[in-house]
């Protein structure tokens, strides 16, 4: 057996396994509590979505120990296809539309309460700058407050990397998947992705081609606000807890 590490990441780490029965991947959890991520739930989603061939079948999952297995996807992920960035933008767009219309058995999130969980988090470590960002949120509370009124299926961290074009697109890393608001899921996916405005615009075409919906650019504007403010404090919070589980 020969293991190899993938990816030191923010909420796994994670590696490649080969064996004499197969390539696989071994996903070791890190941090759940600060991120308000629930384990459980998030293999009993990747289950829900394998059905729907959109996600690796698990193949094994120990609570206990917080270790997940999975088949290793050969096929290149978008980050490192080597499609043309148009292409892999319509995908994109293409893959966020199918994931919206998907049916999963899934709570709503409650984007107050992982944000309270957040700033609560990094005034352990830096109470100011954990006030600031409360600051910065109450901002934006009207749009909190509506996040989850009309309710679609969200990967919320819908990255290049994250995604594979198999035979049909297969998507990775559900930790924070849920029932939510489509616009937030469409400002972190331009967000992660760092789409300059071109990119933005090609990225929407495709979604709203794929999903029949019609996009409000001032309210994806807001949403992508909102989401910038979000990745900033969550960055900030996964440094301190880089810096104190080393």
């Amino acid at each position: 057996m020969k293991t190899e590490p993938l990816l030191r990441g923010v909420a796994n780490d994670v590696y490649k396994i080969t064996a004499t029965s197969g390539v696989y991947v071994l996903k070791h959890f890190r941090f759940d509590h600060p991120y308000g991520l629930d384990r459980d739930q998030e293999v009993n989603v990747q289950q829900q979505l394998a059905e729907y061939g959109i996600a690796p079948q698990i193949l094994h999952y120990d609570a206990a120990q917080g270790l997940l297995l999975q088949a290793f996807i050969e096929a290149p992920d978008l980050a490192h296809d080597r499609k043309s960035m148009g292409t892999k933008i319509q995908r994109l767009g293409e893959v966020s539309a199918h994931i919206h219309r998907l049916q999963v058995d899934v709570p709503v999130w409650s984007l107050r309460t992982r944000l309270q969980r957040y700033c609560d988090n990094l005034a352990e470590y830096e109470p100011d700058r954990a006030r600031q960002f409360q600051k910065r949120l109450q901002q934006q509370r009207k749009l909190i407050d509506s996040f989850g009124k009309n309710a679609v299926f969200c990967h919320n961290d819908l990255a290049f990397h994250h995604v594979f074009l198999a035979q049909q697109p297969i998507v990775i890393d559900w930790e924070y998947a849920g029932l939510g608001d489509r616009y937030f899921d469409l400002a972190n996916a331009i967000q992660v992705n760092q789409l300059e405005f071109a990119e933005r615009r090609a990225f929407i075409n495709a979604y709203e081609g794929a999903s029949g919906e019609q996009i409000d650019s001032d309210k994806l504007a807001q949403w992508l606000e909102l989401s910038n403010i979000i990745s900033q404090l969550w960055y900030e919070l996964h440094h301190h807890l880089q810096h104190h589980h080393v």
